[in-house]
Formats: C-alpha cells, structure tokens, sequence
C-alpha cells in the first residue's frame, strides 16, 4: 500500500535512516531497508535490516514517518538520497 503518487513517495527496496530519539532506539547512522507499511496504523513503515546484516532474518520494526531522517533510492542514473515530506492528505 506504499505510495506510487510520485517519486519522493517512499518505496519497498528504499534505504533508511532515522532520526536521532526514535522509536526503536536506532542510530542515526544505522540503516535499514523499506518493506513495506501500515496505513491503517497510522502510516507506520516496516524496515528491515540490510541483507549482508548477520540479524537480518530474524528482525523487523515499523516506525511512522516523521522519525525517518532520510530515504535513499537507487536508480537506473545513480542514487538519490531525501528527507521524506509528510503526506498531503494527511495534513488537513
């Protein structure tokens, strides 16, 4: 159910870096990788860790938007790396 409006939207294979005080006590300079989300809860996205991590079988979180930090997407040019923007429709 991730987004597909536009390309700032994040998406599955999206790397991750949270903000400093998250919920899942993370690093700022940790990364994870974006599977999937939860709209229902109140947009909270589930990340995994990196496939070379040795936990990366056995751990996964969901954290709401406003504690990611930064997303990065690789893409057929190269990469590029933003700060997610709220969603529109839930600011009202």
């Amino acid at each position: 159910m991730l987004c597909d409006q536009h390309d700032d939207c994040p998406q599955p294979g999206d790397t991750v870096q949270l903000r400093s005080g998250n919920s899942i006590g993370a690093k700022a300079t940790d990364t994870y990788v974006l599977v999937d989300d939860f709209p229902r809860t109140g947009r909270h996205f589930v990340l995994n860790l990196p496939t070379n991590h040795p936990a990366h079988d056995d751990w996964a979180a969901a954290v709401p938007l406003e504690e990611i930090a930064a997303l990065t997407r690789l893409e057929p040019t190269g990469s590029r790396t933003w700060t997610p923007a709220p969603d529109p429709d839930q600011l009202q």
